[in-house]
């Protein structure tokens, strides 16, 4: 079900989506791509839709990671809108391999756009990944609003490549889960509006 009139004639917005709680890492039975939310993420997934009850949105993208595609999914259930599965919504990759130290790493990597561990991407890497699908969205999507389901890391460095002055490792840090930031496209270029927690509270 959608809401109001379409805002497709007005510039793009999006709507970019750090996925509710999930159930831990190395939990039995589950990998990275289909780790699902926990009791708790799924009501936070519904209050998300209820707080943005009144939106347009036009469509939907996801990671395809379980977690992110479930934060969406009532959203875009009530819309009726299909979920598109983008490959490079996926979170950045720390590491092949077990980090035990991975936040040790992950400052290090904010610190050093460069530095990555074998196997790894560096933030530099990540950073023009996520950008490369906002920009593809774009094209796509001349106005409207537009849903996008991601993680933490590379949010953070998707909003670091518009405000580096604001984000670094502690803004990624203090984002909740799930968590709302709200993108506009004017003049070729992206600006953070807002964000928004589950519970319709602001938090920048």
């Amino acid at each position: 079900m959608k809401h109001g009139a379409s805002p497709a004639d007005k510039p793009l917005t999006i709507l970019l989506v750090r996925h509710a709680e999930p159930v831990k890492p190395g939990t039995a039975g589950f990998d990275e791509f289909t780790r699902p939310l926990t009791e708790k993420g799924l009501r936070d997934a519904d209050r998300l839709c209820e707080t943005h009850a009144s939106v347009w949105i036009d469509a939907a993208y996801s990671s395809p990671y379980m977690r992110a595609r479930q934060t969406i999914e009532p959203l875009a259930d009530a819309r009726t809108i299909e979920i598109a599965t983008i490959d490079d919504l996926r979170e950045r990759v720390l590491s092949l391999g077990e980090a035990p130290d991975w936040r040790k790493h992950l400052r290090r990597s904010w610190e050093d756009f460069d530095y990555a561990l074998p196997g790894g991407e560096s933030g530099r890497v990540a950073q023009a990944r996520v950008m490369r699908v906002l920009d593809t969205i774009a094209m796509r999507h001349a106005g409207g609003v537009v849903i996008v389901a991601s993680h933490g890391n590379l949010i953070a460095l998707a909003l670091h490549a518009i405000m580096p002055r604001v984000v670094d490792y502690a803004f990624w840090e203090a984002i909740p889960m799930p968590a709302v930031f709200t993108l506009a496209r004017e003049s070729g270029r992206w600006r953070v509006q807002a964000s928004v927690t589950a519970d319709g509270s602001r938090t920048f």
